[in-house]
């Protein structure tokens, strides 16, 4: 080893001691505990494929397909049970005081996480209640969508719960390869397909920055626990060159994952080509694993120390994430201004919305940003009601298995479906951050984190953007109730309860938490940083 530089052979060594330490066959009960709402998820996934694998051979008499009808409903029941168990789990572990860790420490599940787990299976949830009347429509009721919907919830739960690098970017890949396939469901229909090819590569290009990364990191600190990396940068062990490149190139890496500009290139075309109750799904769920996940990567390895070095590596996160942030917002709001489609305005609006995410981080990382974790933690709450409940929307006006995407398809909705427009404008209005829906307390919060940490002009920023944004929010407001329908607007006959409660349940969630906010959520951030 005389020819490996000084430094790499003590990063070599510090790996080969730490897999020395590691024993085979010490896994406990516990162990499985800590991830029990992932294995829920896992469980249910793998028993709706069996059941849909072994009946799909059935010959097509009209008995069999009465069977096929009964098997779907079974699943659509099975999917949905196995939610409420995994959220069960998940608030069992929320009760827990201190954070326990599991399966050698590749597992950390703390009220951070559990918080997280939790938005993330009510995500689920609600686009597994959309899909059953979505996928009636465009007769598409496969157990693998409810297989990948599931797999995918167990990979974002064991994503925010990791604890080690290489368990974090095994637990992104899966999940990543779930959505790529939920991108392209509708496999007869081209634009899906090309929409999911575009995702698939695209995706592996920011999977190689964030492996590569992540690699980084490791050669600069010799640790794979994030709590050892935070350890060693505190201590001033890091070496300052890699620790810089390797941060750098996982914030590329999860800027592809949120859809930060600009490694957003990807996300109008995939939000346009999925399944509207995929976009849904992969919309909130996967946005707020990643947010969440980035959140405590850069609070724990980005940690300052007191040291010069270590606290300018923190600065310039921050300025990079601020230019981030200020671009995501104003890219993503004006060119949703220029968007005749629903469903593309919404995929650049949301862009818009990881730019307020980003404002959220970059408070969290400076001083005075005690309250900018719970505040991005809160957010991600009413985000997720409001975009399932829009994109089920979109679905549940369907017609000849056609979402209704222009902005002249909803003209006189008020008149024919008053309910549903009110519930839809409730949607919209929280959006835009009016109040009293909870959309405005999450963007109040999130500027207020960043005012007190002292970045006032990144909080003008957020401000500008959203106003921005109340122009192509109230314009679909303008069709519903101000134009006169073009032609009657009943919703599709096999659209039916499902979808109206989830619409509903959402609408009536943001004014109810709009009228009593609460940013108490039992101390998420107690645990992030021991």
């Amino acid at each position: 080893m005389d020819h490996i530089p000084t430094f790499l052979q003590s990063k070599l060594s510090l790996g080969q001691s730490a897999a020395a330490e590691i024993s085979p066959g010490l896994v406990s009960a516990g162990d499985f505990q800590a991830i029990l709402p992932a294995l829920v998820f896992i469980a249910t996934g793998t028993l709706l494929l069996m059941l849909d694998c072994f009946t799909r051979g059935l010959s097509h008499t009209d008995e069999t397909r009465k069977n096929r009808s009964s098997l779907s409903t079974a699943i659509n029941f099975l999917g949905l049970l196995g939610t409420v168990v995994a959220g069960a789990c998940a608030c069992a572990s929320m009760e827990q005081a201190d954070p326990s860790l599991a399966f050698q420490n590749y597992i950390r599940v703390d009220s951070f996480s559990s918080a997280v787990s939790l938005i993330i299976i009510l995500g689920t949830f609600f686009s597994l209640l959309a899909a059953i009347d979505y996928l009636k429509r465009f007769d598409a009721e496969h157990g693998e969508f409810h297989c990948l919907v599931h797999y995918a919830a167990a990979s974002m739960l064991l994503f925010v719960q990791a604890n080690n690098l290489i368990m974090l970017f095994l637990a992104v890949e899966t999940l990543s390869m779930a959505a790529y396939l939920l991108t392209s469901y509708l496999r007869d229909s081209r634009r899906s397909v090309e929409g999911g090819l575009k995702y698939f590569i695209l995706g592996s290009f920011s999977s190689g920055f964030l492996l590569f990364g992540l690699t980084l990191v490791f050669g600069a600190t010799g640790e794979l626990e994030l709590q050892e990396i935070a350890k060693s940068i505190a201590g001033g062990e890091a070496d300052r060159s890699l620790l810089l490149a390797g941060m750098a190139l996982t914030v590329v890496g999860m800027g592809f994952k949120v859809g930060a500009f600009p490694f957003h290139s990807w996300l109008p075309d995939a939000y346009e080509a999925a399944p509207s109750v995929a976009t849904g799904f992969m919309s909130v769920t996967v946005k707020s694993a990643a947010i969440a996940v980035l959140l405590r990567f850069l609070l724990l390895a980005a940690e300052p120390a007191g040291e010069a070095g270590t606290a300018s590596v923190t600065e310039i996160l921050s300025s990079v994430l601020s230019l981030l942030a200020i671009a995501t917002m104003l890219f993503g709001n004006l060119v949703a201004l220029m968007q005749n489609s629903v469903k593309r305005m919404l995929a650049y609006s949301a862009i818009g919305h990881t730019g307020y995410l980003l404002v959220g981080i970059v408070a969290a990382l400076g001083p005075g940003g005690e309250l900018a974790p719970d505040a991005v933690i809160f957010y991600l709450l009413p985000y997720t009601l409001m975009s399932i409940a829009v994109f089920t929307l979109l679905g549940y006006m369907g017609r000849d298995g056609k979402d209704r995407e222009l902005f002249e398809d909803y003209r006189g909705l008020s008149t024919s479906r008053p309910a549903l427009a009110l519930c839809l404008l409730v949607i919209l209005v929280s959006f835009a951050g009016i109040p009293p829906t909870a959309g405005f307390w999450a963007k109040l919060y999130i500027f207020r984190a960043a005012i007190a940490g002292g970045h006032t002009w990144l909080a003008l920023t957020g401000i500008l953007a959203s106003i921005v944004s109340l122009y192509f929010y109230l314009r679909l407001v303008v069709n519903i109730y101000m134009r006169p329908a073009e032609e009657e607007l009943d919703a599709d006959p096999d659209s039916s309860l499902a979808s109206g409660l989830v619409i509903t349940a959402a609408a009536v969630a943001l004014v109810i938490l709009g009228l009593f906010p609460d940013l108490e959520f039992g101390s998420l951030i107690k645990a992030l940083g021991k």
